[in-house]
């Protein structure tokens, strides 16, 4: 089990879908034989986890919908639930 992460990341701006660029909650950690960052849970896959900002519309937790639009960009998809850290 192992993992990497990389921060200090810029998200871009999507004003089209309402986002700002950010860098607070920017970041990416490749996951190896783990689902998990503290290298609890072992499998025999690898997952990718991709930090965004929570999104909270009228006091409560909503999906997000900045990751989503993030993995459009690169052809891809969320295929998890979202984790709280």
């Amino acid at each position: 089990m192992g993992l990497i992460n990389w921060d200090a990341l810029q998200w871009p701006a999507a004003p089209d879908a309402g986002f700002h660029g950010e860098s607070k909650h920017a970041e990416v950690t490749l996951l190896f034989n783990t689902h998990t960052r503290e290298l609890d849970e072992p499998t025999d896959d690898h997952s990718v986890l991709v930090h965004v900002r929570s999104a909270v519309f009228d006091g409560r937790q909503r999906d997000e919908p900045y990751a989503h639009w993030l993995a459009a960009q690169v052809g891809l998809t969320v295929i998890g639930p979202a984790q709280q850290c």
